[in-house]
């Protein structure tokens, strides 16, 4: 192996995720065989600076690399500059770079098969792109790695030479690109990529991968994925700049050993390249049967907003969000929460009751609105059996147990 690449991690107010992260890292049989180059975001307010110096606070006390480099943005320049300034200094010094965000766990062969896949392909100009995560997919006849035309970042490397060609220019690719690029690039239409490109052109996203992509794409140049993932992402609970709460599209890091055999054919991969359209159109079919139960939840909660009565949810997650924008403060008497530490907080300026003070509070017997997604069967029935509420009292939003 030639001399190892650097590692860049972009970091912001996530101290739990980015612990994880530094974890597995740190766990890699490369790590101190690396420098490490942490950017810190800056934050956008007093809450978030808060978290953002709980971060530089811990980032002081890490160790395990050959050397460790800490950026500090003395204000929030948001995730996409960052990554693309971070980027373009670190691969300019060194010639090549992995990269991760805050939110990529690491298989301990992660840095290894960064490192060889980067020497392996350096002289091969149409390979642009490494990842080191992949959809799960069958691996049926498929070798350790392929290649084929779109690039994740979910863990990735590079190197100096394509990267220089990196543009972020919305405006030009919706110019350039006609309805035969669009289908191409969006998988022969088996997903909608270029709905990001339209999103950042008109102002609606700020974000950097979908560019990287589309160079890579523009210049017809392929990106090598592992079979079987190397990273895994752990970001999809919400606390992401760009993402919400959805399926990270796991596959476990289960790997026990490391003996990686090569694409030596430059092209794109038939079969796994068939295997992920089918994925992104089974995942298209799930989304629409969850859409259509959702509009079931609009319905009814529209239904209650019209009877303008007061009602006690139950549960503090998402759920209750989405119902307290619903109905207006003064229908929502207060919220059971089964956690006794959120006893007498609030969220949304609503008043959270524990659930073992619940009969104190239930006074007037209004109907409880359950706003817990998977499990409402079983929350009903300890508040049938152990609470002796009446079943009629109940009223469920749960969409993943509605046949």
């Amino acid at each position: 192996m030639k001399k190892v690449a650097p590692i860049v991690l972009f970091v912001y107010n996530r101290l739990k995720h980015t612990k994880k992260t530094i974890q597995s890292l740190q766990k890699n049989y490369l790590a101190k065989q690396s420098d490490i180059y942490i950017y810190s975001d800056g934050g956008k307010d007093e809450e978030s600076w808060a978290e953002v110096y709980k971060i530089r606070k811990y980032l002081k006390t890490i160790s395990g690399f050959r050397k460790i480099t800490f950026i500090k943005r003395n204000e929030n320049i948001g995730l996409s500059k960052n990554i693309i300034d971070g980027v373009t200094t670190i691969i300019n010094e060194y010639g090549k770079i992995i990269v991760l965000e805050d939110d990529i766990v690491t298989s301990p062969y992660f840095l290894n098969f960064m490192n060889d896949s980067l020497d392996f392909y350096e002289q091969e100009s149409k390979v642009w792109h490494i990842s080191g995560w992949n959809y799960p997919i069958s691996s049926e006849n498929l070798k350790d790695t392929f290649l084929w035309r779109t690039m994740n970042c979910w863990g990735w490397a590079t190197w100096k030479d394509r990267w220089g060609h990196y543009e972020k220019n919305p405006k030009e690719l919706i110019s350039i690109f006609n309805h035969n690029d669009i289908s191409r690039f969006n998988l022969d239409d088996s997903t909608n990529f270029w709905e990001q490109v339209k999103s950042n052109h008109d102002k609606k996203m700020n974000t950097w991968a979908i560019f990287w992509y589309a160079i890579i794409f523009k210049n017809n140049g392929l990106c090598l994925n592992p079979t079987q993932s190397f990273t895994e992402n752990i970001g999809f609970d919400g606390t992401g700049t760009n993402t919400g709460y959805r399926n990270n599209y796991s596959n476990n890091l289960s790997r026990q050993k490391y003996n990686i055999e090569f694409e030596h054919e430059l092209k794109e991969n038939k079969t796994a390249t068939d295997r992920i359209k089918l994925f992104f159109r089974e995942q298209e079919n799930k989304n629409l049967s969850f859409s259509k139960n959702l509009n079931k939840i609009f319905n009814l909660l529209s239904k209650l907003k019209i009877e303008n009565k007061k009602y006690i949810l139950y549960g503090s997650g998402t759920g209750m969000d989405l119902v307290s924008s619903f109905l207006k403060e003064k229908n929502i008497e207060f919220i059971i929460d089964n956690d006794l530490k959120k006893h007498n907080s609030t969220k949304n300026g609503i008043k959270i009751i524990g659930l073992t003070y619940f009969k104190d509070y239930d006074s007037d017997n209004h109907n409880i609105i359950i706003t817990v997604f998977g499990r409402a069967s079983k929350i009903i029935e300890t508040l049938v059996n152990e609470y002796q509420i009446s079943k009629d009292r109940l009223i469920s939003l749960d969409i993943f147990e509605t046949n």
